[in-house]
């Protein structure tokens, strides 16, 4: 279940899952850019779903209040098999339309999950989404 927004509105510190449909019930209505924005998460989703990846997590204004945002910022953890389907790869690589997903190994998706995704950018604490597939 995805939480009540803040004062700022921000989802509470921390990782909050969600499945595709509580996101878009959320996030991917409201305003004509949140819903071509959830139409590409949707394809990200179906990209992903033929890749290597084991976890996605969903941050920036997107997951926010905010009626218009600006872009999907995501992180990817690769699997072990990463590498073994290079055109589906290559298509979350080179991005979609509002979405540039970080395509990373444990090191670097834990720093951007603990770190970088965790606090806007006056270092306000806040909370992200991860998928549930």
């Amino acid at each position: 279940m995805i939480p009540a927004f803040d004062q700022n509105g921000y989802l509470p510190p921390g990782i909050h899952t969600a499945t595709i449909e509580e996101i878009e019930g959320i996030f991917g209505s409201g305003s004509e850019i949140r819903r071509v924005q959830m139409d590409s998460l949707r394809w990200l989703m179906e990209l992903v779903s033929q890749a290597s990846v084991l976890r996605i997590v969903l941050n920036g204004s997107w997951v926010t209040s905010e009626p218009e945002p600006g872009d999907v910022d995501c992180v990817l953890l690769a699997g072990r098999d990463w590498g073994k389907n290079p055109e589906i790869e290559q298509q979350m690589q080179d991005g979609l339309p509002f979405i540039s997903p970080q395509i990373a190994n444990q090191e670097v998706f834990d720093s951007f999950v603990s770190h970088v995704f965790a606090s806007d950018r006056v270092h306000r604490p806040r909370g992200i989404i991860e998928v549930i597939r």
